[in-house]
């Protein structure tokens, strides 16, 4: 048989394959659509337009989450990072020339104010004094013992160091940015990594009168007590300045605000309708933003899938969030 005539026969076959399914799968089509559609579709008769429409709705209709604007009292704070210092640290030097005799105290006790640190043998050749006393001018914590028996002193080096470790000082250096947030009286929290579980708590007692040139920034100090020194000199302190403090704010989530067109934006739930809103925005702290009007107390606000809506788009609240 000739190859034409072979290609011929096949295709004949298969057209007559086609349309006899055809005949046969045509009244079974007829009454699944009678019975209500296909499986996964909802059965009884619907029109063209009813499907449509039906369609249509279950495709723009937007799951989202939501929670609701509430009220709870807020803090503004600033966070600064800063060094741990003594409040008083001074040197204790001989007020005679001579040698010491005795060492009284070691590095680490305390001492009172007046107390004797050591004794000054001022005996030169042919002639007796009286032994000299060396004094503490403050109550505090030996630092430094920088001298030993049978060495010679004068007044021009000092011989200890003793540090007040009843309050501290922690030195904040402000950002020039910042200058105008921070002032004399503020509290302020303090958190240590030798410490991760425990608050600590002060006051801004300093606050220097000019800028570094170099660095831009301006010397702050707060004050803090320290029952025990367990804040001890040079430790690392994350201090947070409390700038102000609302009772009664109005909150949402940060996670519900948007970036559209260089305005933050939030949309709201009512009535299975989502709206665009610009809240006026006084302040965000962590997770919270504080909002001073263009939203209620208890409104529906999108946190989770309103990244692709618009003003007036249906949605479905899959879930409410606490």
């Amino acid at each position: 048989m000739k190859k034409g005539v072979r290609i011929t026969i096949i295709l004949l076959g298969i057209v007559v394959v086609l349309g006899v399914g055809g005949y046969f799968a045509a009244p079974r089509l007829k009454a699944v659509m009678e019975e209500g559609g296909f499986p996964g579709r909802p059965r009884g008769p619907m029109s063209a337009a009813g499907m449509e429409a039906g369609e249509e709705q279950e495709a723009f209709s937007v799951p989202v989450a939501v929670t609701r604007a509430r009220v709870q009292p807020m803090q503004e704070t600033l966070i600064l990072y800063g060094t741990v210092f003594p409040q008083n640290e001074v040197n204790i030097f001989a007020t005679v020339t001579g040698k010491v005799s005795q060492v009284l105290v070691r590095e680490g006790d305390y001492v009172a104010k007046e107390q004797s640190l050591a004794t000054i043998d001022r005996d030169q050749a042919g002639l007796k004094f009286a032994e000299a006393e060396v004094t503490s001018t403050i109550s505090g914590i030996v630092k430094l013992v920088m001298t030993q028996v049978g060495a010679t002193v004068a007044p021009t080096a000092p011989l200890f160091q003793v540090v007040d470790m009843d309050s501290v000082e922690v030195i904040l250096s402000v950002p020039e940015k910042k200058i105008a947030q921070i002032k004399r009286g503020q509290s302020a929290m303090l958190s240590l990594v030798a410490y991760p579980d425990r608050t600590f708590y002060g006051n801004i007692n300093k606050v220097s009168p000019v800028v570094d040139a170099m660095s831009r920034t301006l010397e702050a100090r707060i004050l803090v007590d320290n029952p025990g020194y367990l804040l001890k000199p040079g430790m690392f302190a994350e201090a947070r300045i409390v700038l102000r403090e609302v009772d009664s704010a109005l909150v949402i989530p940060v996670t519900a605000l948007l970036d559209r067109d260089g305005n933050r934006v939030a949309f709201t739930v009512k009535d299975g309708t989502a709206r665009r809103i610009e809240p006026q925005l006084q302040f965000v702290e962590g997770q919270w933003a504080v909002v001073s009007g263009g939203l209620e107390a208890g409104a529906q606000v999108v946190v989770v899938g309103q990244q692709n809506l618009n003003d007036g788009d249906a949605v479905t609240i899959a879930e409410e969030l606490e």
